[in-house]
């Protein structure tokens, strides 16, 4: 038997939290002395104590792991489907911490920039019709957003040539932007391919993006979580010109989207504008 001081310096776990496991029922003391409430504990404990540690550190609740811990009948292959999930948690986490420390970034190179951020990098010009096949929906994040490019890539193969290297087109079609309510269409800039007309079955559309007088335009690099720095340099300029929006934004990505890669798209980002009315 060790006393629950020398069996907290074996164990490695503070004397505290072999209390408080006692306390929630996860690993009682194999003795306690009834005058002094003493606590002593069996070598034989470490194994239990050992496995509480690791399923802790996998990510399990203290509720989860009492129930592990006293299902005997818990085999290999029902812990490892709970594995599976936990790791599948993890992987959500990471991905929204992720997405988290790049906002975070963003907005430091933001209010470093502030006084300095310039419009120079905005130019205007005509942006010609074009012949767009496409697939359009409403979406509640970005990452469904680009999940659309493999629907458009897989639905259209029948209907290109293959390796057509057309433009990617993206249009935000909503009035205003709601990061969960994304009214997006994805399309390929196909006036010089002739396309076959998609089936009925299909989820593409086949039809003329009409041609914009004046479009100010300017390149970001990375995801459109970021964009808010070019957008931001946008409105100056529009601003600066007295000038207004006048209908949907347009991304063209100036090279063909790997969707493992998004991170390195060089995407042309481009608002229609006109002249703001006299007051």
């Amino acid at each position: 038997m060790f006393r629950i001081g020398d069996f907290s310096r074996i164990a490695r776990v503070s004397a505290r939290l072999l209390r408080f496991y006692d306390e929630i029922g996860l690993l009682a003391p194999a003795h306690a002395d009834p005058q002094t409430g003493y606590r002593s504990y069996t070598v034989a404990q470490l194994a239990q104590l050992n496995r509480i540690t690791v399923l802790k550190d996998l990510g399990f609740s203290l509720e989860q792991i009492g129930e592990i811990i006293k299902t005997p009948s818990l085999d290999g292959a029902e812990l490892r489907r709970m594995l599976l999930l936990r790791r599948n948690d993890a992987m959500r986490t990471l991905e929204l911490e992720t997405q988290r420390l790049r906002h975070i970034e963003t907005r430091i190179a933001q209010i470093e920039s502030e006084g300095a951020l310039s419009a120079d990098d905005v130019v205007e010009r005509p942006e010609p019709a074009r012949r767009l096949l496409s697939v359009r929906r409403q979406v509640a994040s970005f990452a469904e957003a680009r999940a659309l490019i493999p629907v458009l890539r897989d639905q259209s193969r029948t209907l290109l040539p293959k390796a057509h290297g057309a433009q990617l087109v993206v249009i935000a079609h909503a009035p205003q932007f709601e990061a969960d309510e994304l009214d997006v269409e994805f399309g390929y800039s196909v006036e010089q391919l002739a396309p076959k007309e998609p089936p009925k079955s299909s989820d593409l559309l086949l039809r003329d993006l009409p041609a914009v007088e004046r479009m100010a335009v300017c390149v970001r690099v990375g995801l459109p979580e970021d964009a808010h720095l070019v957008t931001a340099k946008i409105g100056l300029f529009v601003a600066a010109n007295g000038d207004m929006l006048d209908g949907p934004s347009r991304e063209v990505f100036l090279h063909p989207p790997d969707p493992a890669r998004m991170h390195e798209s060089v995407v042309e980002m481009q608002f229609p504008v006109t002249r703001r009315a006299a007051a």
